[in-house]
């Protein structure tokens, strides 16, 4: 073989080689999931999220919307000062919480619940259909919600009595809501939204603490 025919022969590998290098490369490429950041570009800069990230929220305000009903009763019930406090830190907590899962929703185009804490709160513990409340698909009683029955004995109660039944039900609500929360964590690929996760990751740290709170608060307060 003369040395021009060597050097095209070896040219020719070379170029060969190269194709199929970049062939190989494309393919890996091809096949690499996408990381979350270049998902969220591809989608206006919003994270990626869940079916069950948007249910959770859909849900959740709801269940916030019944503890803010609670804690309406505090004054006109003539709770205790302390439970008074607690029951304004739930009214102000919780009405924000149900801001910031109302925007969540409607940046991602999903169906937002009205937000009529009364009706919502109802509808919830009585186990109605949300969808025409704009609440999707929950139309079952969440963990934690208080009965028809609850609900009126805690509207009803005055006094030292107000104060057992708000404790006694407020703590059965939170830890509804901590359910919930662990029941997200459970969905494949749910919370990987940095804003769900330090949500989910706040309601678990506050109503845990309030729980603990609220367990003490009620050792000294007899039964009714």
């Amino acid at each position: 073989m003369s040395a021009r025919a060597t050097l095209r022969h070896t040219l020719r590998v070379a170029v060969l080689a190269s194709v199929t290098l970049l062939g190989a490369c494309a393919s890996s490429s091809a096949a690499r999931p996408l990381t979350p950041a270049q998902l969220a570009a591809q989608d206006g800069g919003i994270p990626p999220y869940t079916k069950a990230d948007v249910a959770f929220m859909q849900g959740m305000i709801g269940h916030h919307a019944q503890a803010v009903t609670m804690s309406s009763f505090a004054d006109a019930n003539r709770a205790s000062s302390e439970v008074r406090v607690l029951a304004g830190r739930i009214t102000v907590a919780q009405t924000d919480e149900i801001a910031f899962m109302k925007t969540w929703l409607s940046k991602r185009k999903q169906t937002v619940p009205a937000g009529d804490m009364e009706a919502m709160a109802h509808a919830h513990h009585a186990g109605m259909d949300m969808s025409s409340m704009g609440g999707g698909s929950m139309s079952s009683m969440m963990p934690g919600m208080l009965t028809t029955a609850q609900m009126d004995t805690l509207k009803s109660a005055t006094g030292p009595a107000f104060d057992w039944y708000f404790l006694t039900f407020m703590i059965q609500h939170h830890r509804g809501a901590i359910s919930m929360v662990d029941e997200l964590m459970s969905a494949k690929g749910a919370a990987n939204d940095d804003d769900v996760f330090k949500f989910v990751s706040d309601v678990v740290a506050d109503q845990s603490t309030e729980i603990d709170r609220m367990e003490l608060m009620l050792k000294s307060r007899p039964r009714p």
